[in-house]
């Protein structure tokens, strides 16, 4: 999985910084989350075309995460798209997008599937593909906000064989009753069930991506133990108490989140126009968790590593 930064910035355009969006590819699908104003061009520049997006994840319906789905919606029809897109958010979204001239069910080219979360849910699974699961949480933002967590899994096996030969499993019709889900009976005598024996290997990556909350338990469990969480640091320690009337994390309050969450890489996202240097949030977050970066719009980051490996512009 790799993870390009589009937009960075907060609610206020800045000449060096795009709006909310943010681009997670693998194997081929790419998922958009959140879609500011302007993404449909930025996708261009980082040569990603909309063709290949097989899901949007919108946060919550502010218009910096909000107001560039309309016209890549509407460029994706134009383009003839004949393949169905989820889009994830709110349970509002539905009617609004239909509400748009142009992108009514009758009028687009392709089939929406929505996945309506209302608030006041807890957990829910949003998207799946055959090595990929999105889950996703509610945040604290004051309005109703809505984290997503990734999880990348290798090809599917059904049962750990040498954990099954461990525990005394010795024979081809053991390994095939355990394999279609029954349990068996090892020769000492140990009744083994398919659960002892699963494959729990397949875990290859998790990726988070946190924007526009205040700390919340709803971050901690989105981010638990990700290669590479994507954390809002709309402020610095010096504006905390904006942050938290606005619904917003400080660079501090994102690295502690991290922290507390056990993530390998933390990159940093959503900054105010404040700040034209944004170094001051990486140190301050430095200060709590040194594994920090900010992220740089167009970079590509491996998950696993959570290194900017080159910059995107080539088609893919």
């Amino acid at each position: 999985m790799e993870l390009i930064p589009l937009g960075t910035s907060s609610a206020t355009l800045v000449k060096e910084r795009g709006l909310s969006a943010h681009v997670l590819r693998s194997d081929g699908s790419v998922l958009l989350f959140d879609c500011g104003d302007g993404t449909q061009f930025r996708l261009k520049n980082a040569g990603i075309r909309h063709s290949r997006i097989k899901a949007i994840l919108i946060s919550h319906l502010h218009g910096d995460h909000l107001m560039g789905l309309f016209g890549l919606l509407f460029s994706m029809s134009l383009a003839r798209r004949d393949t169905s897109l989820t889009i994830v958010g709110p349970e509002e979204l539905a009617s609004i997008v239909s509400a748009i001239p142009g992108l009514s069910p009758s009028e687009l080219s392709f089939r929406i599937n929505y996945v309506k979360l209302k608030e006041g849910f807890e957990h829910e699974e949003v998207y799946r593909e055959d090595q990929l699961c999105v889950n996703a949480r509610p945040l604290d933002h004051g309005a109703f906000c809505i984290g997503y967590r990734v999880t990348k899994y290798g090809p599917k096996k059904k049962i750990d064989v040498e954990r099954a030969r461990m525990l005394g499993v010795n024979n081809s019709e053991q390994f095939r009753s355990l394999a279609m889900g029954k349990s068996v009976l090892t020769t000492g005598g140990q009744l083994i069930t398919p659960k002892e024996v699963e494959d729990t290997s397949r875990l290859q990556a998790v990726f988070a991506y946190v924007t526009d909350t205040r700390p919340c338990a709803g971050a901690l469990e989105l981010a638990k133990n990700a290669n590479l969480l994507l954390h809002e640091a709309t402020f610095s320690q010096e504006h905390e108490a904006l942050g938290w009337s606005t619904g917003h994390t400080t660079a501090a309050g994102a690295a502690a989140v991290a922290a507390d969450a056990g993530v390998n890489k933390l990159l940093l996202t959503h900054f105010s126009s404040r700040y034209s240097d944004l170094s001051v949030l990486e140190e301050e977050a430095r200060t709590i968790f040194p594994n920090t970066a900010i992220a740089r719009e167009y970079n590509v980051y491996d998950i696993m590593s959570a290194d900017a490996k080159q910059e995107a512009g080539m088609a893919r």
